[in-house]
């Protein structure tokens, strides 16, 4: 992963980038206290935002980016995603942040199956809220041997 500016985003990515920052506030994240937010650019129309959602049952929560995946399929807008920017803050009494999070394993797999489906390997930008500074790699960067199933028959 490489440093990155916010300021340095094409605009479609910052209009990512404050969509997230929106996203924060609708987080469901009583347990961790750990608001994630992820916005799906597209390459028309307003960015495809999502929300971490926690249960109880840690491993049944939801994930940001993949709460943004499902909403952009339900919309029919994937095939049309450009870039991914994901912002995270704490909550009163949640963990301290140093650096921008990365995506988890499940995310990294989800992101890399939308990559190889839309043919594109698109940038990925992670952020501290309120920060300028963040991180950037790519879809495939972040999950270069990402498992796969053949194609299923037509």
């Amino acid at each position: 992963m490489d440093a990155t500016d916010r300021t340095r985003l094409s605009e479609k990515e910052q209009e990512g980038c404050a969509a997230a920052e929106t996203a924060l506030a609708r987080c469901h994240a009583p347990y961790s206290r750990l608001r994630v937010a992820a916005a799906l650019v597209l390459e028309e129309g307003e960015p495809i935002a999502g929300t971490n959602y926690e249960c109880a049952s840690y491993g049944l929560s939801l994930c940001a980016e993949r709460s943004a995946i499902s909403r952009a399929q339900s919309e029919g807008t994937v095939e049309q995603v450009t870039a991914l920017v994901l912002v995270a803050r704490a909550d009163p009494g949640g963990p301290s942040l140093a650096a921008p999070l990365t995506p988890c394993g499940a995310c990294r797999q989800w992101i890399a199956e939308l990559s190889a489906r839309i043919g594109q390997d698109f940038p990925v930008y992670s952020f501290l809220s309120r920060e300028r500074q963040g991180l950037r790699t790519t879809a495939r960067q972040l999950l270069p041997d990402a498992f796969t199933l053949p194609s299923p028959p037509s």
